[in-house]
């Protein structure tokens, strides 16, 4: 596989770095989660994803705290390429794991830190979560319908900015090892989520910056393009988009059987289009309510209309392209019991990656299994067992 033999050791809980060295270990890279002897506190969120992000890694628990504990992970990193870690800044440090002094064991580590607001600046110290930063960095604000105003703010109900940190995090570890690999060199990448939040705002955060009129909140229309957004059909709603030329005469003289709104002087330009936007909904409802959802899909995709259902999420997970392409795997626990897993998102022609085994289930469930790795023996683990400087799961 494209990461094997490549070596990653995370200090990261939670959802954001885990799911970053997920990336890694898909495809091939060796993971191991280290976490306290407690476990990562993300094993008792309900619904936070921490089967998902944890899947192909080796789990060891250690307290760092404890100078053993702290001695043993700078043992594993001595050998690492890639420490993954999600504290907040000066954190790492004063348990002597810090980047300058991994470096000092381990001169061409790539050392990755995420964290809320990076590791400079006045906010560097300030904790910070996801919801936290959907408010700072702006998503909140842009979120609802136009007369929300006066409503409670909303927040994208899944960690939007933790997954586009992994993401982000994943990136910069994998640059960071192309440049090792190439000038020989290894280095700290500094991840702040803040920052995340605004490269995954480019569009409305750079309009705005070019115009000085904030953003208004839209619902499902999109402020670039129109149409381009949920209509009320007589059963419920579908997503349709046919702001290009080709597409807008499609809907006009096909779709809606309407052959004037082409070249209606509110709607024959794109930015008439937008202008108009509200008179151009009522219009396309007042068709696309005559006729089910199933019947409008049918037609638009006879016409290459862009289109879709608004799925729940018991739908999405039986949508036969996703069947067609194992976008959803299924991986065996030791006991036979399954799980079902999203699958590695790029697909590689000759080294794809693979799911090939569950999340570490019990706490310290690799712990002993690493450490006869790293040559201690049976009497040490059992030793540092008793201190509490160590958790192994005993089957």
């Amino acid at each position: 596989m494209i990461l094997s033999g490549v070596r990653v050791i995370c200090f990261g809980m939670g959802g954001a770095a885990p799911l970053a060295t997920a990336i890694l270990s898909d495809f091939g890279a060796e993971v191991i989660k280290v976490e306290p002897p407690g476990g990562d506190w993300s094993r008792t969120t309900p619904g936070l994803g921490t089967r998902e992000f944890n899947r192909n890694k080796k789990g060891v628990a250690i307290d760092l705290k404890k100078p053993e504990g702290a001695a043993l992970a700078r043992r594993l990193v001595a050998k690492a390429d890639v420490v993954m870690e999600s504290f907040r800044p000066g954190v790492m440090s004063r348990l002597g794991l810090g980047y300058e002094q991994v470096k000092e064991l381990n001169p061409r580590i790539v050392y990755c830190s995420l964290s809320a607001f990076g590791q400079t600046g006045p906010w560097k110290d300030k904790p910070g979560v996801d919801g936290i930063i959907q408010a700072a960095s702006g998503i909140m604000s842009v979120l609802g319908d136009e007369g929300d105003e006066d409503r409670d703010p909303i927040k994208v109900p899944f960690p939007i900015v933790d997954m586009t940190g992994g993401l982000i995090a994943a990136q910069g570890i994998l640059l960071g090892l192309i440049a090792r690999d190439r000038y020989g060199i290894g280095q700290h990448v500094d991840v702040s989520l803040l920052e995340c939040a605004l490269v995954i705002q480019k569009s409305l955060l750079t309009r705005y910056m070019s115009t000085g009129r904030l953003p208004a909140k839209t619902g499902s229309r999109a402020p670039y393009a129109t149409p381009n957004e949920a209509y009320r059909t007589k059963d419920g709603y579908i997503m349709l988009a046919a702001y290009t030329p080709d597409r807008w005469r499609a809907l006009c003289r096909n779709v809606l059987n309407m052959p004037e709104l082409e070249n209606d002087e509110r709607f024959a330009q794109r930015n008439k289009r937008q202008e108009h936007q509200k008179e151009l909904k009522a219009i396309i409802e007042s068709v696309l309510v005559t006729r089910t959802s199933e019947e409008w899909l049918r037609i638009c995709e006879e016409n290459d209309i862009m289109c879709s259902p608004i799925n729940t999420y018991d739908k999405v997970v039986e949508l036969e392209q996703v069947e067609a392409r194992n976008a959803i795997e299924t991986i065996e626990f030791p006991d036979g019991r399954t799980m079902r897993t999203i699958a590695p998102a790029p697909r590689f022609s000759e080294t794809p990656g693979k799911v090939v085994s569950p999340y570490p289930e019990f706490i310290g469930q690799h712990t002993r299994e690493v450490l006869l790795a790293e040559g201690l023996t049976e009497e040490e683990i059992r030793d540092l067992q008793q201190k509490g400087v160590i958790q192994c799961h005993q089957p």
